[in-house]
C-alpha cells in the first residue's frame, strides 16, 4: 500500500472520472416513487427501478422503490451543494454539523463540505436537547444540517427550542430531509446559478485551497470525563485509512456494500463511504440498523459486504426470522467497535459460514483501523485475535501509563503511531497531551498483547468505559445526571456482560439516609436527558458500595454483586 496525498473531494472526482455511469449508491424508499438520477454526466429521467435495475429481486418489491445515484451524480450534486453552502457563508474552516440518520442527503452534504474544506462536525443521532446544545457549543458549530429524527425521536422540537436560546451560537439551521415531493437531492433541487459553469469555476478555485492535512471532520468519542471529546481527523487520515482497510479486505468494484453502521462513526466513513469511493463498489445505504431490514436489503440488492459491531451480527443470528432469508450473497465484512468472544464469533460463523467476517481493532483516534484480518489468515486466528497491523502503522505494548515496552506475549497498554493518528482533541490541549506523546505515540487505553506471528490479542480496557452495541459510554456522564436527584447519596455506573448488546448499563445507588430511592423515578428522570443507549438497563439500590481501605470502589466486586442481584430478580 502506498500513502496518497489527496483530499476526499479529489478522491470523489477521480472516481467520477473513472466510472461516471456506474452505480454509486442505492437507497430503498418504502412506499415512495423511484428516482434514478442521471445516466451520465448530464443527468437523466425518473424510471421505476424494478424494470431496469439488473440487481432487482422481486421478492420484496410490493410497495418499495429505489433511489439510485451514479458516481457522476454524487460528484455533480455535491458540487452544486457546495456552491449553495458557500453562498450561505460556509468556507474553508467553517464548522458545520450534520445531525441525521443515514440518507442520500447526508452523503451529499458531507461530500460538499469536504470540497469546501469546511469541518464536518458529525452528531450522534440519539442526542437529546441538552447533549446537542453542549456539543454544538463545544464544537464551535455555526451551521447545522439536520434530518427529521431518529426512530421515535423528533428533531424539530429540539431545533425550535435551541433557535430561541440566545446562548446558542448556531447561525443557521438547515433541514436536510426529503423535499416537498418526497424526493432526495437531484438535479432540479438546485437553481440555475448553482448548476452554472460560472459557479463551478468559482468552486474549483475554492477547492484549490483545501489540503490533505486539513481537518475534514470532528467525530465524538467518550472518555473518562463526563463529556465526549471531539476527535479531529484530516483528509489524509481518512483517505489513507480506507486504503489501509482495502489492502486487507481486497474489496473491488464488483462489490455491493450494505452501509448500515452510522455515518457519524468513523467506521461508517472509512470502511463504508471511502472504501467505495476508492474501489467504485456500490453503496447500499440504510438509514439505521434494523435486523429484518438488513436481511431484506442483503437479499434484495445482493449485497456482498456487510460491516458492523458484534451486537449487530449477534442480533441477526438470534432473530427468529433469520431462516427466512438466503443471505448467500454476503462474502466479506469487518466486525469491530467492541471485542467479541470466541464463543460469539463461532456462533455467527455457524450461521453465516459463507462470509469471511474479519475482526479488527481501532478507535476514533486512529481513523479508526489499526489491525485487521486477512481472509486467508488461519481460522483459529480469526476467532481469537483482532488481526495484524496495517501498513505504515507502528504498534507497541507498554506498561500501562508509561512508554516502557513489554516483551512479546505480555499484556499491556496498546500504543499506536502512524499516518492514521488524530490531529488531537478539538479545544482540549491537555487531554490531547495526556494521550499523544511528542513523538507521535497514541496511548489507546486498551490492553492487549502480540503473539509470535504478530496477531493482536485484546485483553480488556484500562478505562472504565462501557461498550454497548458498539457505543462507548462514559459512566461519569450518567453518574453526574443521577447525582442531581435529591435522594441519591452515592452512585456508581458499571457495565456488566449481556447477550447481544455485549454490556448492559447498570446504575448502583446508595440513597441518602432516611430517604427512599425509586428505580423507576431514576429512569424517568434520565430519559429526557440522555440518549437511549446510555439509559441503565437496571437500577440497583444498595446499602453501601464495596470499597478498599483508600475509599476506592472495588469494581469487580461491585460487578459480581450486580450480576447476582440481577439474576435473582430475573428468576
Amino acid at each position: 500500500m502506498e500513502l496518497i496525498h489527496k483530499t476526499i473531494g479529489d478522491c470523489l472526482s477521480h472516481r467520477a472520472r473513472q466510472s461516471p455511469d456506474k452505480t454509486a449508491m442505492e437507497y430503498w424508499n418504502k412506499s415512495r416513487c423511484s428516482i434514478t438520477l442521471g445516466q451520465g454526466p448530464h443527468g437523466g429521467s425518473a424510471r421505476p427501478c424494478e424494470g431496469d435495475n439488473p440487481d432487482y429481486d422481486g421478492a420484496h418489491a410490493m410497495d418499495s422503490h429505489t433511489t439510485t445515484y451514479t458516481w457522476s451524480d454524487l460528484d455533480r450534486l455535491s458540487d452544486y451543494m457546495a456552491v449553495r453552502m458557500n453562498a450561505l457563508g460556509i468556507e474553508k474552516g467553517t464548522h458545520a454539523a450534520i445531525w441525521s440518520v443515514n440518507t442520500p442527503n447526508w452523503l451529499i452534504t458531507f461530500l460538499a463540505l469536504q470540497k469546501l474544506g469546511a469541518v464536518a462536525v458529525l452528531i450522534n443521532t440519539c442526542y437529546r436537547e441538552q447533549e446537542l446544545k453542549r456539543v454544538l457549543a463545544y464544537g464551535d458549530v455555526r451551521y447545522v444540517y439536520y434530518g427529521d429524527g431518529y426512530k421515535t425521536l423528533a428533531y424539530d422540537p429540539m431545533v425550535e427550542t435551541l433557535k430561541g436560546d440566545h446562548t446558542c451560537q448556531v447561525r443557521q439551521w438547515i433541514p436536510m430531509g426529503r423535499d416537498e415531493n418526497g424526493s432526495w437531492m437531484r438535479e432540479d433541487s438546485f437553481s440555475d446559478y448553482e448548476r452554472s459553469q460560472e459557479a463551478r469555476e468559482s468552486l474549483a478555485r475554492l477547492r484549490t485551497l483545501v489540503q490533505p492535512q486539513d481537518t475534514a471532520a470532528i467525530l465524538f468519542t467518550s472518555g473518562t470525563t463526563s463529556f465526549s471529546k471531539g476527535v479531529m481527523l484530516s483528509h489524509y487520515n481518512l483517505v489513507n485509512s480506507a486504503l489501509g482497510t482495502l489492502s486487507f479486505t481486497r474489496w473491488n468494484e464488483n462489490d455491493r456494500l450494505l452501509l448500515t453502521v452510522p455515518l457519524f462513526h468513523c467506521f461508517g466513513i472509512t470502511s463504508g463511504l471511502l472504501t467505495c469511493i476508492h474501489t467504485g463498489a456500490a453503496i447500499v445505504l440504510m438509514k439505521y440498523f434494523k435486523t429484518v431490514k438488513v436481511f431484506e436489503h442483503v437479499d434484495r440488492y445482493r449485497c456482498t459486504v456487510l460491516n458492523g459491531v458484534p451486537s449487530m451480527f449477534l442480533a441477526m443470528i438470534h432473530n427468529q426470522d433469520f431462516h427466512k432469508y438466503s443471505l448467500k450473497s454476503l462474502r466479506s465484512g469487518i466486525i469491530a467497535g467492541s471485542p467479541i468472544s470466541e464463543k460469539e464469533y463461532l456462533a455467527v460463523h455457524e450461521k453465516l459460514p459463507h462470509m469471511a467476517l474479519l475482526p479488527s481493532f481501532g478507535q476514533t483516534e486512529t481513523s479508526p483501523c489499526v489491525t485487521l484480518m486477512l481472509e486467508e489468515d488461519p481460522f483459529e486466528k480469526r476467532v481469537t485475535t483482532a488481526g495484524r497491523l496495517i501498513s505504515h502503522v507502528e504498534l507497541r505494548i507498554c506498561h500501562a501509563g508509561t512508554d516502557r515496552t513489554l516483551p512479546e506475549g505480555k499484556v499491556g497498554e496498546i500504543q499506536v503511531r502512524g499516518y492514521n493518528i488524530m490531529k488531537g482533541y478539538y479545544g482540549m490541549p491537555e487531554e490531547t497531551k495526556a494521550v499523544l506523546s511528542e513523538d507521535g505515540w497514541l496511548k489507546t487505553g486498551d490492553l492487549g498483547f502480540l503473539d509470535p506471528e504478530g496477531y493482536l490479542h485484546l485483553a480488556g480496557r484500562c478505562k472504565e468505559m462501557i461498550l454497548r452495541c458498539g457505543e462507548n459510554i462514559a459512566p461519569k456522564e450518567i453518574e453526574d445526571c443521577i447525582r442531581e436527584l435529591p435522594f441519591v447519596d452515592v452512585v456508581k455506573v458499571i457495565g456488566i456482560p449481556a447477550p447481544v448488546v455485549q454490556e448492559m448499563v447498570v446504575a448502583c445507588i446508595v440513597p441518602v439516609p432516611g430517604m427512599r430511592a425509586d428505580p423507576d423515578k431514576v429512569i424517568e428522570f434520565l430519559r429526557p436527558r440522555l440518549a437511549h443507549y446510555k439509559l441503565p438497563s437496571h437500577v440497583l439500590i444498595l446499602k453501601e458500595l464495596p470499597m478498599n481501605a483508600s475509599g476506592k470502589v472495588l469494581l469487580q466486586e461491585l460487578k459480581s454483586q450486580a450480576i447476582e442481584r440481577i439474576q435473582g430478580q430475573e428468576i
